[in-house]
């Protein structure tokens, strides 16, 4: 009886057993399989960067005390600008080859200084977009290491410095830029490169240094056939026709021609006119920097001067008859700008009933103007006169002339630069 108990007791012991076994393999499966979908569901929801998955987890084991929380906090350095470079950048803008000054009386904007006060500055339009303004600043100071970037470039940019799209009326501009401008933004739509997206980058695709001369009067045979390789072999349907405009002189006026034809026919026009766009861009850029350097006056001896005519203007009466609209008197005026010594200046106007704008005005003008510096400046030994190249006014061998006469007259070195 004993025995048979005994093997009923140990039978009926295997038996839970097993089933006790099974019952804790399919808990521990369940289990598992939790948190694999937990695990799954955590990874799926941490960020894709790896460095900030690795904060999130260290964050998540620091909150429940798994490791010990870090009492280190990572402090960001803040880079400042030095007051230097901000100055440096401000009077970039403020430069005539890079901004325009608008002549209108309610062309400015009211500022207030650091002392509270209200102020008035004149606007000034920017000759460039932003990244071209940019691009200019970096290639000018690249000897001084300046770093900035072009998001901080333009939050420096004054208040009266506006962007190009602010002119109302965009005039008086250089052939030989407008002119190249007009062919390269049709062939921009149509050739892949880059140089054709703006005239400066048109610039520096052809040639090796736009600080060299030989590079720009296209004696340099690096890069003589830089527009061959950059552009006319980039063309995929020379062929194919086009649209562009031109201005052209017909019939003693300068007029905006329309022309359409292929693309090759428009880039064998733009080669041609290459060899004196880089000419005229090279001299522009050597007269504006010597300019630039002549109006910083270092004492009382020096004086730069900048003249030119204004447009004429017609004196109206108040409540005046009609016939009298086609019988009113104009009134010319020859404007001039004074620099000297200490940052200053001073401006001139000469009013005449004289419109012809000849060199008999020019020659009054500059006469009255070289005795009111000559008595003001009892030190004036130099006078940088700076003009336009208008050659019926300035660019002629009778004010070259006078302005040496005038100089004998008045006792003082004297130079006409345009």
């Amino acid at each position: 009886m004993k025995r048979k108990a005994r093997i009923r007791d140990n039978s009926r012991r295997q038996s839970s057993k097993g089933a006790l076994l099974d019952q804790l393999r399919a808990r521990q499966k369940q289990a598992s399989k939790k948190y694999r979908k937990a695990l799954k569901r955590a990874v799926h929801s941490l960020p894709k960067d790896t460095n900030k998955r690795m904060m999130v987890v260290q964050h998540l084991a620091q909150n429940l005390n798994i490791i010990s929380k870090t009492t280190h906090r990572h402090t960001r350095k803040q880079r400042s600008l030095s007051i230097e470079l901000k100055e440096l950048v401000i009077q970039f803008y403020q430069r005539d080859d890079i901004t325009y000054q608008l002549p209108g009386k309610r062309d400015y904007v009211t500022v207030t200084d650091d002392n509270g006060e209200s102020m008035t500055l004149q606007k000034r339009i920017l000759l460039y977009n932003i990244r071209e303004t940019y691009q200019l600043f970096v290639n000018e100071y690249s000897n001084k290491n300046v770093d900035l970037s072009l998001t901080s470039f333009n939050e420096l940019r004054p208040v009266n410095i506006l962007i190009n799209s602010y002119m109302p009326h965009y005039s008086c501009l250089c052939i030989y830029h407008e002119n190249v401008n007009l062919l390269i933004k049709p062939l921009s739509k149509h050739i892949i490169c880059d140089g054709l997206n703006s005239l400066q980058e048109f610039t520096s695709m052809l040639v090796c240094d736009e600080q060299e001369e030989k590079c720009m009067f296209s004696c340099c045979h690096l890069c003589s056939h830089n527009f061959d390789n950059n552009i006319m072999k980039n063309v995929i349907n020379p062929t194919k026709r086009i649209q562009w405009f031109q201005w052209v002189l017909q019939d003693g006026k300068t007029k905006k021609i329309e022309f359409n034809d292929t693309i090759n026919q428009c880039l064998l026009t733009l080669k041609k006119k290459i060899e004196p766009f880089l000419k005229h861009v090279f001299i522009k850029r050597q007269q504006a920097a010597f300019f630039e350097k002549m109006k910083i006056i270092p004492n009382d001896e020096i004086i730069c001067i900048q003249v030119d005519f204004s447009e004429n203007f017609r004196l109206c009466m108040q409540n005046a008859v009609q016939n009298s609209y086609y019988s009113q008197d104009a009134v010319s005026l020859f404007t001039t700008y004074v620099w000297y010594a200490g940052g200053g200046g001073e401006s001139f106007v000469y009013i005449s009933n004289n419109s012809t704008h000849d060199k008999y005005c020019v020659n009054a003008s500059i006469d009255d103007l070289l005795k009111q510096l000559t008595q003001r400046f009892q030190h004036l030994q130099q006078i940088h006169i700076f003009s336009d190249g208008s050659s019926q006014q300035f660019k002629q061998k009778f004010l070259f002339r006078n302005v040496c006469r005038l100089s004998q007259q008045h006792k003082v070195n004297s130079d006409i630069d345009f």
